[in-house]
């Protein structure tokens, strides 16, 4: 586990943060553009977040710039305290030049923290005991197979729908519902990355593999980002868009499957796939293989079951339920989340890359945080964790572990109550490991 921040000088940082009174300047022209299009894509999700809290949300001095707000700003950051060795993992912070988180935009918009701030695994994070918040609810191209119709046979269980190509192999939904907390997510992640798409320091890439790319959304940020690039992503599922930029292309794939890829790339990305994979070592070898020399692989990720650092997540309905996901992935042979991110080094120094490199981030489980970055976080991450409970519940658990509908219906209403429960001070930790292969 990584070492905690030194309790004094974190604890320092996330008073005067919190209590700083200082408006942040306004946004650079072009990340007001990134607001005005988050804006309209969130809008629902907005209301959804505005209409639970609104009944405890009068007080101006927790909430001036929470829920209406999507994106980050380039504030002004204050300075943070140097983070304790971190001895116990190797799991460390890079010596990479620290970047910044910056808080959501608004009038009122909260101090910043630094990645330095937060990139630790155990935060001495202080609760928000006054908040008045409520709890929220070619050869390739003849072996990749073509969008048929039997692509779209999708699977119907339990009133969700599942992918039909290579059937059962992801245990996640992809029907509308989850589809737009996907979106939600990746605007979390953005937020929480301080608008970044990825940490690997690139030089002009020409080509990019998106593994998993789901709704394709971080595929076409990145194409837009990178126009010169030619970006691939790659799902079991077609659930991607057909107006998308001229530079990104979408192939159902299966990326267990051996890769017949003629070019090589710059980048191959993976995030979120915890649970995807039954041969991790494998999957990073074969990103290895494909890798221009110089190239990167990213992987993003999450850690479950919950943590806290003061132990109020241990026996609840919230820690069961990573430790049953845990579980049953274990039991189906597809690891995820704690089970798999401690590895990610290790895996890819074997695979031959180097310069291998961490950076440990954390979601708040709501927004229990004093630190008003950080309450944000919660806010937006107790929504897309409520959204997709049943998502990530159902299939693991009926299909791995036995379970009836009805079980895992009640179940997921208790966890739900956790999630609403801000004396339960438990966090995700969310690593993000890159590396480069060698010249």
């Amino acid at each position: 586990m990584l070492g905690a921040h030194s309790n004094d000088s974190l604890e320092h940082h996330l008073a005067s943060s919190s209590n700083s009174t200082t408006s942040s300047p306004a946004p650079p022209n072009e990340l007001l553009e990134i607001e005005r299009a988050l804006a309209s894509r969130l809008q629902g999700h907005r209301d959804y977040l505005t209409s639970i809290t609104a009944a405890d949300c009068a007080s101006p001095s927790t909430h001036n710039a929470s829920s209406d707000t999507d994106t980050a700003t380039n504030s002004a950051v204050a300075p943070a305290p140097a983070p304790a060795p971190a001895s116990e993992s190797p799991l460390t912070p890079t010596s990479l030049p620290p970047s910044h988180v910056h808080a959501p935009m608004g009038p009122a918009a909260p101090q910043p923290v630094t990645l330095d701030a937060q990139n630790a695994e155990e935060q001495q994070l202080e609760p928000d005991e006054l908040d008045s918040d409520s709890a929220l609810g070619s050869d390739a191209s003849s072996r990749t197979t073509s969008l048929s119709e039997s692509i779209y046979n999708y699977r119907k269980e339990h009133g969700r729908t599942y992918h039909a190509y290579k059937d059962g192999k992801y245990i996640f939904p992809n029907d509308e519902r989850e589809a737009d907390r996907l979106d939600l997510q990746h605007h979390l992640l953005r937020i929480t990355y301080a608008n970044k798409l990825c940490f690997a320091p690139l030089n002009d890439p020409k080509r990019c593999l998106d593994v998993g790319t789901g709704t394709g959304i971080w595929a076409i940020d990145f194409a837009d980002e990178y126009p010169e690039c030619d970006v691939t992503g790659i799902d079991l599922s077609p659930n991607q868009p057909t107006m998308v930029p001229p530079n990104v292309k979408f192939v159902v794939d299966d990326a267990e499957d051996m890769w017949l890829y003629h070019e090589k790339f710059d980048l191959i990305h993976a995030r979120l796939m915890s649970g995807c994979f039954a041969d991790w070592p494998g999957f990073i070898r074969q990103s290895f293989e494909h890798l221009e020399p110089g190239g990167w692989l990213e992987l993003q990720d999450y850690g479950l079951p919950v943590k806290s650092a003061d132990g109020t997540h241990l026996g609840t309905e919230m820690h069961r339920w990573g430790e049953l996901l845990c579980e049953a992935g274990r039991k189906i042979g597809r690891p995820l989340g704690s089970d798999v991110y401690p590895h990610f080094e290790e895996w890819m120094r074997e695979a031959g890359f180097v310069e291998i490199q961490t950076r440990m981030f954390m979601w708040p489980s709501n927004s229990w945080p004093k630190d008003p970055f950080m309450k944000e976080l919660g806010r937006w991450n107790q929504v897309n964790i409520i959204d997709g409970l049943e998502a990530f519940c159902m299939a693991l658990l009926t299909r791995a572990l036995g379970w009836q509908k009805s079980e895992v219906d009640i179940f997921v209403a208790k966890i739900a109550a956790d999630f609403r429960n801000k004396k339960i001070h438990a966090y995700f930790p969310m690593p993000v490991v890159f590396g480069r292969k060698p010249h």
